[in-house]
């Protein structure tokens, strides 16, 4: 069944190739499931029965033989995908705890930076005043008139003055010793006094200069830390990274919220794409620009597209690559995940010389009599015809072997 519907497909591209937009959506789905006997089917059936007739009775006909006719042909890749909106993403959440609430719901449209839900944040709520108090705190010692630098700095004031003063004494002393005035004792006691000072004065300024260098160091932790809490904060408040649509919302109230699995699903409101498998046999005849026909699970008609990216890279599970196309023409409403089904125009040629496929022997040869095998050369292919370029022509008559 499947086989038959794909082969009515590709006779139908071939035959109404100016209007792929009039295809049934019969003759372009194909079930992954096991078919069943419904009304649909037997139309799909109906139509294939047709589309084959038509072939039969456009062939000419010689004494029992058939000879070539000129027509339109396609040759086409088959894929499969699914609606993607672009941007798409799942929301992961770096906390873990239990969801209090969600700020949207389903459909909300949001904003780059909208904040999607709450993870139950008690915990790190009690971290981030703990450091934002000590963050305050620290501030407060670390500024020059806080209470630890200014009796640092009043200290290296007196040490100043003291030196000043003894300094003065000093210089006073040595003058009246070289007046031959006062003793030798007293002169040292006054050097002695004014070497302290300088010590001290010198200590004073040092103490200050350190104690400040570790407050702001301190502060600088401080700061560090609040705002690793106010990220943590944030962690459990994820926002929308876009502007676009919450498409679904994975985990309920109540349930425990990880890192290991997703929260959401936010995507772009407007700016929807396919995403198909193409096979890897296929692969090397895409390009962008190819016409893309879509049959989707929810419409009967069919739609076109435009490849618009080939993703160099094959999956080694399937064995297939990642092909976008843009959507020529779409329905009115588009959701993403919606399942598709696709046929790639790799080629197309309105007038061809060609033949129904099952009279082509070993690719290369056709019985042009009872015995005679003639080799001709071959184009373009369908499920149902082949295009002869070369080795007979529109009079030669064929028999099938």
């Amino acid at each position: 069944m499947q086989g038959l519907l794909r082969e009515t497909l590709m006779e139908r591209s071939r035959l109404e190739h100016s209007s792929p937009s009039s295809l049934p959506k019969g003759a372009l789905r194909l079930k992954h499931a096991k078919l069943q006997p419904t009304f649909a089917a037997m139309k799909a059936l109906a139509w294939a029965a047709a589309s084959l007739l038509v072939l039969c009775t456009g062939c000419g006909r010689n004494k029992g033989g058939i000879t070539p006719t000129t027509g339109p042909i396609t040759e086409s890749a088959y894929a499969s995908g699914v609606v993607k909106a672009r941007g798409q993403y799942q929301v992961y959440t770096s906390a873990t705890g239990p969801v209090t609430e969600w700020l949207v719901h389903k459909g909300d449209t949001v904003k780059a930076g909208t904040a999607l839900m709450r993870i139950d944040d008690r915990s790190s709520l009690a971290g981030q005043r703990s450091s934002a108090a000590q963050l305050q705190l620290l501030q407060r010692n670390a500024a020059e008139d806080g209470p630890v630098l200014v009796p640092l700095r009043q200290a290296v004031q007196l040490a100043r003055d003291k030196y000043a003063l003894d300094s003065t004494n000093y210089a006073r002393q040595q003058a009246l010793w070289a007046q031959q005035i006062g003793s030798r004792n007293d002169l040292e006691q006054r050097q002695l006094a004014f070497s302290n000072s300088r010590t001290a004065w010198v200590q004073a300024r040092k103490n200050l200069d350190q104690v400040r260098a570790q407050l702001h160091t301190e502060l600088d932790v401080a700061a560090n830390n609040a705002a690793i809490s106010t990220a943590g904060q944030d962690d459990r408040t994820p926002r929308s990274l876009i502007a676009g649509v919450v498409y679904d919302l994975l985990v309920e109230p109540g349930e425990m919220a990880s890192p290991q699995k997703p929260v959401a699903i936010v995507g772009s409101a407007t700016n929807l794409y396919i995403e198909l498998a193409v096979d890897e046999k296929d692969i090397p005849q895409l390009q962008p620009g190819q016409r893309v026909f879509l049959a989707l699970e929810a419409y009967d008609s069919v739609f076109t597209a435009r490849v618009s990216r080939i993703v160099p890279i094959m999956d080694p599970r399937t064995r297939t690559f990642t092909v976008e196309a843009e959507f020529a023409t779409r329905p009115a409403k588009l959701f993403p995940n919606s399942t598709a089904e696709a046929n790639i125009e790799l080629r197309h040629k309105d007038h061809a010389l060609t033949i129904p496929a099952d009279y082509l022997v070993d690719d290369g040869h056709v019985r042009t009599g009872k015995d005679r095998l003639t080799a001709v050369t071959t184009g373009l292919k369908d499920l149902q015809r082949v295009e002869i370029t070369g080795g007979i022509d529109s009079t030669t008559t064929l028999y099938k072997p």
